[in-house]
């Protein structure tokens, strides 16, 4: 781990930069508000080397958002991500929620406002799939397709040791609770915990959290999985109530959301998030209303 730093400029989203001996790379950037923070803790590291490469596990805003302004400080970067977040981040109405959820949670986080940025500068110049390997120089990044929070989810594999694990396997509190977030697909989401668990990785760094604990580890995956299933069976359990989707929400919000969820997550991203599990699994178990 002595070559892997996390450079994590504010709350909201992490990242790491990663030192070879050759090439840097940074693996996720985190918001737009505190860009400034990660620029500054990245150039610390680097202490007069370049940054070589950006990696984007996927194209939502709290984990690119700083690609701006670190192009700014880095011009010759290049942003790595999956083709369907190049495709994306081609859209205007893409770039515009971006900057609409980037500003709110400034607000939120008590930053108030964003730096101006060129929405041209938010893109992908590689796109990276399954299987692909990028050589550091004594370090290694292999690319994993883990889908299921995004169809433009990726994790990224060091050194077949450590493992940056997308958001599609959930995402751990502080308090030790694994979140779900399965937007697109919560059969996908649990193929690619199967993924992640069977590269055995030494270490895992989960988004919004950061390494997890030894001791955490045993259970990590397992819990993975128990998040998504106790989502799918509270909206099953709810339709066959007869509840409408917006009841739904107003539930999951209140059993689901605890302490640590709202000091760490807008409630416009929660809502946003958990809105699209609950239309997930309606889709996936074949209720088209909210009655079954």
């Amino acid at each position: 781990m002595d070559n892997i730093v996390d450079v994590t400029g504010g709350h909201g989203g992490n990242a790491f930069l990663v030192v070879g001996q050759e090439k840097t790379a940074l693996l996720d950037c985190g918001m737009a508000y505190c860009a400034s923070t990660l620029v500054n803790n990245v150039r610390q590291v680097l202490k007069g080397r370049l940054l070589d490469y950006l990696f984007i596990s996927h194209s939502h805003y709290d984990h690119i958002g700083a690609i701006p302004y670190v192009r700014s400080k880095w011009p010759n970067v290049k942003v790595l991500g999956a083709e369907h977040a190049q495709r994306i981040l081609e859209r205007q109405t893409a770039l515009q929620t971006i900057r609409t959820l980037g500003s709110e949670a400034a607000r939120f986080y008590g930053a108030y406002e964003i730096g101006e940025y060129d929405d041209i500068l938010l893109k992908v110049d590689v796109g990276i799939s399954d299987g692909d390997s990028i050589e550091l120089g004594s370090m290694n990044i292999r690319v994993l397709k883990t889908t299921g929070h995004t169809q433009c989810s990726l994790s990224f594999l060091i050194n077949n040791e450590i493992l940056f694990a997308s958001e599609s396997a959930g995402y751990m509190s502080k308090s030790g609770r694994i979140y779900p977030a399965f937007i697109t697909s919560s059969a996908e989401a649990l193929e690619s915990i199967t993924l992640c668990q069977t590269v055995q990785p030494d270490f895992i760094i989960s988004p919004h959290y950061g390494l997890v604990k030894q001791e955490d580890m045993p259970f990590y995956w397992e819990n993975c999985r128990l998040a998504i299933t106790e989502t799918q069976n509270f909206v099953v359990d709810a339709a066959k109530k007869g509840y409408s989707e917006a009841q739904m929400l107003v539930d999951y919000e209140r059993g689901f959301r605890d302490k640590e969820c709202r000091l760490e997550q807008p409630l416009a991203a929660f809502e946003l998030n958990a809105r699209y599990m609950i239309k997930t699994v309606l889709k996936e178990n074949g209720i088209e209303t909210a009655t079954i």
